[in-house]
């Protein structure tokens, strides 16, 4: 399960970058060349209501970047993230048939979107009907992007989406035919992946960062937005219980992971990425962790 904005006749380049761009900053983790995923370096742009090409050539500036390959994370608000039922044609028609289906959830245009799809297991929502969730985006924003990246000389190798993202990353936390949630918590939002047996069955976003989780009232908030998603997989998925629960590295996310912990029925813990990749994380929020997985996604 990969998106496929993509772009094949790239070069390979030697370096990997994974890049999560937001409303505010853009954040960055730098892979060496190789299949070891050795990480270099991480860090942060703020935009400052620049063009996206400007940030490019300051982050150039501030980091030795030489043959990067690039993968982009879209931000929030310029993408759509639905789930419909799957249409009875083959796998590789689906994008087709869903363009006209979702019309109508679309805001613009059918025919102006880059649409991906991401079936669901046969036996989600207890096999009563294949499901599948649809990304879409304006051809022109990704275009956009492309041209930004385009002037500044670097080379856009695939664009994803956060939901996407994360599960890439949870892939590779989750423990063999383990039933496993992880919260990819930022700033203004939490990107909720559920899985079994390192399949996606659930992803959602809760509109609850770090920006409100500031005290013990405020993590409340949270153990419910989890709850719900636990329910729904359980009652409506029809996949059990899930007995474990991991959030994205933050200064505070210890303290959240105790409440938390003490709320729900699963064991909550932070995310352990590799000592190597820990040391070069700050800590800021899950921007940082999605551009480590923005990055690993390309070495699966």
């Amino acid at each position: 399960m990969r998106m496929n904005l993509n772009f094949p006749w790239k070069k390979k380049s030697q370096q990997r970058m994974g890049m999560v761009l937001s409303t505010h900053s853009l954040t960055w983790a730098l892979f060496a060349p190789g299949p070891e995923a050795t990480l270099l370096r991480t860090g942060a742009v703020l935009l400052n209501g620049q063009e996206l090409s400007d940030t490019l050539d300051v982050l150039q500036k501030e980091v030795e970047i030489k043959d990067v390959e690039v993968h982009l994370v879209l931000p929030v608000g310029t993408y759509q993230f639905l789930l419909t039922d799957a249409p009875a044609v083959q796998e590789t028609e689906l994008v087709s048939a869903l363009r006209w289906k979702i019309g109508d959830l679309l805001n613009y245009d059918a025919a102006e979107a880059v649409l991906d799809a991401f079936l669901l297991p046969e036996d989600a929502y207890r096999g009563r009907q294949r499901m599948t969730y649809v990304a879409a985006c304006p051809k022109a924003q990704i275009s956009s992007y492309e041209q930004s990246f385009h002037r500044a000389g670097m080379s856009l190798q695939r664009i994803s989406i956060p939901e996407i993202t994360g599960f890439h990353l949870s892939q590779r936390l989750a423990e063999d035919g383990e039933a496993l949630a992880t919260a990819f918590i930022g700033v203004q939002e939490t990107h909720l992946c559920l899985l079994h047996n390192n399949l996606l069955y659930l992803a959602r976003q809760a509109p609850l960062g770090w920006a409100r989780l500031r005290n013990p009232d405020d993590f409340d908030q949270l153990v419910l937005e989890i709850q719900r998603s636990l329910d729904y997989f359980d009652s409506q998925i029809g996949k059990g219980t899930i007995r474990r629960v991991l959030i994205s590295p933050h200064i505070k996310a210890d303290e959240l992971a105790a409440h938390l912990d003490q709320n729900l029925t699963p064991s909550v813990a932070v995310m352990q990425l590799p000592e190597a990749y820990r040391e070069h994380l700050g800590g800021s929020a899950a921007d940082e962790t999605l551009a480590v997985g923005a990055a690993l996604g390309a070495m699966l």
